[in-house]
């Protein structure tokens, strides 16, 4: 078994849309729903809704853990 994390092209790893990705990126980055709106301008519910895809399309049930799987796989730069 390969103990690299996969790529972000591989094909076996959920497709985030450019706005969730976004959004994933800044609570990787420790910003709150209201920041994140704010930064994007949109409403804090819209942020929620996209992050709500995110976890279940990454099959998890916390922003962290989404952040957390997204870092692994390479999905998003930690940086």
């Amino acid at each position: 078994m390969d103990a690299r994390p996969q790529s972000e092209s591989s094909p076996d790893l959920p497709s985030l849309s450019r706005r969730e990705t976004e959004c994933l990126e800044w609570v990787s980055r420790g910003k709150s729903s209201s920041d994140i709106g704010a930064i994007l301008g949109l409403s804090p519910r819209t942020v929620d809704s996209y992050l709500e895809k995110v976890c279940a399309k990454l099959r998890v049930r916390t922003r962290i853990e989404a952040v957390a799987y997204a870092v692994r796989t390479g999905m998003i730069d930690p940086d």
